[in-house]
């Protein structure tokens, strides 16, 4: 299973966001040189997290982003759910219309299954406990937020 673009960029901002210290507001600028994103893709996945109530956005000259507290208990396969917009994981159409063998097609259920099976997988995985010191450290220090630990 592949994530698309945009749920890597929502996850890498959470984790980033995650292991800000506490009360600091970071730029949706900050949050795209953290992540090495341009930052249009980071506005829109701020955007969107703040739709789903992971971030707080703070407005004005000293404002950013900060994490929500649904975001610091909000999990990979929940996140991934909310961003997969595809009906299928499969597209069963061509350009001269449907598969003809789409009728009681067994293959698309299974691929079905195999995708939640793949979200459930990382249900347990909490994206605010995944950043650890050592590989967060140097980021905040090229941010110059925060001394390296």
């Amino acid at each position: 299973m592949r994530i698309n673009a945009f749920a890597d960029v929502c996850l890498r901002a959470v984790m980033l966001l995650s292991a800000a210290p506490e009360g600091d507001l970071l730029t949706s600028r900050d949050i795209a040189d953290g992540i090495g994103t341009p930052y249009n893709h980071v506005s829109k996945a701020i955007a969107r997290l703040r739709t789903l109530g992971l971030v707080d956005i703070t407005r004005g000259r000293s404002g950013g982003v900060t994490l929500s507290q649904a975001g610091r208990h909000a999990t990979v396969g929940w996140l991934l759910r909310q961003l997969d917009d595809r009906a299928d994981v499969v597209d069963c159409e061509s350009a001269a219309g449907g598969c003809p063998l789409n009728h009681r097609c067994s293959l698309r259920a299974a691929l079905r299954r195999a995708r939640e099976a793949f979200y459930s997988e990382l249900d347990d995985l909490v994206i605010s406990e995944l950043p650890r010191t050592e590989q967060m450290g140097p980021v905040f220090v090229t941010l110059h937020t925060r001394k390296s630990a």
